[in-house]
């Protein structure tokens, strides 16, 4: 179950978007029951924020965006695996190559990226730095608890008549991570989606 609070606003040509949501997990309609007594739940309670700011501004006649997303949950209970928050790949802390991830029952991610469109030909040149941390009970088995990491990339969409075809080709590295945490040292990628 879940219940929370939207909001935008907008700042002149700059817009906020943040979410503060409750989380709980219930009984119920064939609901899997907690295998346990003590240990991790699927009964938890949960506070999930999100935030988004976009900021565009110009330099030297050139248009930028700056946006930065937060991502976080809370919670006092032990969580399974599936209900963790994890970091380091693509969609959180990016610069990682998402084979090995860390996860815990609380943290956040700040994601901080610098967007150049490129004129009119809607292409758009980024550069980010992403930061995580987790917290809780299940960080006793990872080998430490945060992540940096930076990437650079080339995003945008090809028009057409009948389909459309947007991309995203990246390229990462870690800024920081703990020792013995196994990932690439560069991580190079491409999404591509068709919509018909």
């Amino acid at each position: 179950m879940e219940a929370g609070l939207t909001d935008r606003h907008y700042f002149g040509a700059s817009q906020f978007d943040g979410t503060l949501a409750y989380r709980q997990g219930i009984g119920g309609l064939g609901a899997t029951p907690d295998p346990y007594p003590v240990g991790p739940t699927y009964r938890y309670h949960m506070a999930v924020l999100d935030a988004n700011l976009s900021v565009p501004f110009a330099v030297a006649k050139q248009n930028f965006r700056y946006v930065m997303t937060v991502h976080g949950q809370f919670t006092s209970d032990t969580l399974f695996y599936l209900d963790d928050l994890t970091i380091g790949s693509r969609y959180t802390v990016r610069g990682f190559d998402g084979e090995t991830m860390l996860a815990a029952e609380k943290g956040f991610y700040w994601r901080n990226e610098l967007q150049w469109p490129i004129l009119q030909t809607g292409q758009t040149l980024y550069a980010g730095i992403d930061y995580g941390q987790v917290f809780g009970p299940n960080t006793a088995f990872l080998a430490g608890t945060q992540l940096a990491g930076a990437v650079i990339g080339m995003r945008g969409g090809i028009p057409a008549k009948f389909v459309g075809v947007s991309y995203d080709l990246f390229a990462g590295r870690p800024l920081y991570k703990p020792a013995g945490f196994p990932t690439a040292r560069v991580t190079v990628g491409v999404a591509v989606t068709a919509r018909f």
